[in-house]
């Protein structure tokens, strides 16, 4: 199972098909539209509570320790092993395919979310280059709303919406800030001034959005930037791979920056796959799924088709445009320096119940439905409510 249905992703799932096929084994997928949200975990869950589980199902984030503590999953430790993945996957990526340090999923990639997608064209009709801070971005976005060109392009959902206030915010206040208040769930008395920045930045951000955004996907956006009537999408590396499947190529067709202040930075989703225990497959036919989807020459070829970085820091850059070689880049460099981060709206920073509670209070303030102060007052709420959560989970365990 999986819900990779847009055109890029069709063609990052026939990749995956190929490899599969090529090692003998049969090939037979289910597709549903959700991107990891509660549409698909919905009817992942339904399967496996009617016990008619999928051998294996795309997943991503704090999903994966969900489904571990239930113990349906396949434990992958011995192929882990096998295959040295400990030595070659990301720390930050580890923290999720692990669960009380044994392997229970695979990650087939490393999408980093802090991304730009800008039509090239209308840069370069507005006479514009890439904003290294945000007083540049904010220039940039002036110019294309002179010129009547959307400025951003995004669609309606809450994640969409989350990932761009994870980019201001990591550009606002910095990776450490980032780390230990949306992923470790520590506050500080300074972090309401802080908060108060990031939602202002964001209200910045609004008077930029077009009146449709309420009503499109996050790849019909992504269409608006390919056909010119948007300047630019903050949005994951998967952009990287629409693109390519329409043929166009960076540098030329569209560009990829860094958002401002975030260079250094990798806020990443993984892409994995877990494994169900109930499954009838034999283990043998699992190994050799499993092995497949984690081979060097598998990661190679569905990440030039993706758009992201491999999930295993070994894959030669050969043959990844300019978009995917840096990604690779910025992903080395990012693991030597512990600023591999988990994306907030993509459930790699959270458990699903904060991930939630966050997407309320930030696309309520991005559509304009409380104000600053309340966003502030809200997402202090929500954090120091997980903070109760977690202090009180982990006093039982003691």
């Amino acid at each position: 199972m999986h819900w990779w249905v847009s055109d890029g992703e069709k063609r990052s799932i026939d990749t995956i098909r190929h490899h599969i096929e090529n090692q003998g084994m049969n090939w037979h997928d289910e597709a549903f539209a959700g991107s990891g949200t509660n549409r698909f975990s919905d009817i992942l869950r339904q399967r496996v509570e009617a016990g008619n589980p999928p051998m294996a199902s795309q997943v991503i984030g704090y999903d994966i320790h969900e489904w571990a503590k239930k113990d349906k999953l396949v434990i992958l430790d011995d192929i882990a092993s096998e295959q040295q993945w400990d030595e070659v996957i990301p720390f930050g990526i580890q923290h999720l395919s692990k669960y009380r340090d044994h392997w229970v999923a695979a990650p087939i990639n490393a999408h980093s979310t802090n991304w730009m997608w800008v039509n090239h064209a209308q840069l370069t009709r507005l006479g514009l280059t890439k904003p290294d801070t945000w007083n540049d971005l904010l220039r940039m976005l002036d110019a294309a709303k002179s010129a009547q060109i959307i400025p951003i392009a995004i669609g309606h959902e809450a994640w969409e919406h989350t990932l761009l206030f994870e980019s201001v915010a990591a550009g606002s206040e910095g990776a450490e800030f980032y780390r230990r208040v949306f992923m470790d769930l520590t506050l500080k008395p300074s972090d309401t001034e802080a908060f108060e920045r990031i939602f202002q930045r964001m209200s910045t951000l609004r008077s930029y959005l077009d009146s449709g955004s309420g009503m499109r996907s996050w790849n019909q956006a992504t269409d608006l930037v390919r056909s010119g009537h948007a300047l630019l999408q903050v949005q994951g590396s998967w952009v990287n791979g629409e693109f390519s499947a329409h043929g166009l190529i960076p540098g030329q067709d569209y560009d990829c920056f860094h958002f401002p202040d975030t260079q250094g930075v990798v806020l990443f989703n993984s892409d994995q796959y877990i494994l169900f225990k109930d499954h009838p497959a034999t283990p043998e036919t699992q190994s050799r799924f499993v092995s497949t989807l984690m081979s060097v020459s598998l990661q190679r070829d569905l990440n030039i088709a993706t758009g992201a970085a491999p999930a295993r820091v070994d894959v030669p850059k050969s043959g990844f445009n300019q978009c995917g070689r840096q990604a690779i880049n910025d992903m080395r460099a990012a693991n030597m320096r512990r600023t591999v981060m988990g994306s907030i709206a993509m459930g790699n920073a959270n458990p699903s119940a904060v991930k939630n509670a966050l997407y309320q209070v930030i696309s309520d303030h991005l559509m304009a439905r409380i104000d600053n102060a309340q966003a502030v007052n809200r997402l202090e709420h929500v954090i120091k409510r997980a903070m109760h959560s977690r202090e009180t989970n982990h006093a039982s365990v003691q």
